[in-house]
C-alpha cells in the first residue's frame, strides 16, 4: 500500500499517521464538535449528549483505528482479543474463550477454525471434559502476538490523544461495570 492511499475520513494514510503521531506526543486532544455531525451541518438532535450514542461513536473509531494497527499483521481486533487470552491461560476451553469475549460460540468456532488454519492456534481434546477442546497459541501465533504488541501499543497511544491523559484512569474506572 502507497502512502497515498486515503483513510476513511479521506485523508491520505501517511497524513493521517503524522497526525496522530503529532497528537500523541503533544499529548493535546484533537478539537471536539458540539452537536454537529462530521459533516459540519447536520444537527445531531441532542445525540452528542447521550451516552450511548457517543460511547458507540467512540467504540467505531477505536475500532477502525485497532483494525488500521492491525492491517499488516493480517489479524483482525477480535482475533487478536482471542489470541491474547488464550496466551494468557493456555488450555482454556473454547467455551470459556467465548464467554470471557462475549463472542457467540458460533462465531468463535469459525474464528477458531481460521486461526488454526492459519497455524496460530492448537485445539487439542481436554483431558477433564471430551467434548470441548483445550485451546494453545502455536510459536506463530506466539510470535503473532509479540508482532502486534508495537501497533496495538501505537492504537492504545491514539486513544489516549483523543481522551486526554488525564482521563485515561477515570475512563477505565467508568467504563469497568460493563465487564461484568
Amino acid at each position: 500500500m502507497s502512502g497515498d492511499e486515503s483513510d476513511p475520513s479521506g485523508r491520505p494514510k501517511a497524513r493521517e499517521a503524522a497526525r496522530v503521531r503529532s497528537l500523541a506526543e503533544s499529548g493535546s486532544p484533537p478539537k471536539r464538535r458540539s452537536g454537529r455531525s462530521r459533516a459540519g451541518q447536520i444537527s445531531l438532535g441532542g445525540l452528542d449528549r447521550m451516552i450511548g450514542y457517543l460511547v458507540r461513536r467512540a467504540q467505531l473509531w477505536m475500532i477502525q483505528d485497532f483494525r488500521r494497527a492491525l492491517r499488516d499483521l493480517d489479524i483482525t481486533p477480535a482475533q487478536f482479543s482471542v489470541l491474547n487470552v488464550i496466551a494468557a491461560n493456555p488450555g482454556l476451553s473454547q467455551a470459556r474463550v467465548s464467554e470471557a469475549l462475549a463472542i457467540e460460540r458460533a462465531r468463535l468456532v469459525q474464528m477458531i477454525d481460521s486461526l488454526e488454519a492459519a497455524g496460530h492456534v492448537e485445539r487439542t481434546r481436554s483431558t477433564t471434559d471430551r467434548r470441548s477442546h483445550a485451546l494453545h497459541l502455536t510459536a506463530v501465533g506466539a510470535d503473532l502476538l509479540k508482532r502486534a504488541q508495537g501497533p496495538v501499543s501505537a492504537h492504545e497511544r491514539n486513544v489516549l490523544a483523543r481522551i486526554g491523559p488525564g482521563d485515561r484512569e477515570a475512563l477505565r474506572r467508568i467504563l469497568s461495570p460493563f465487564l461484568e
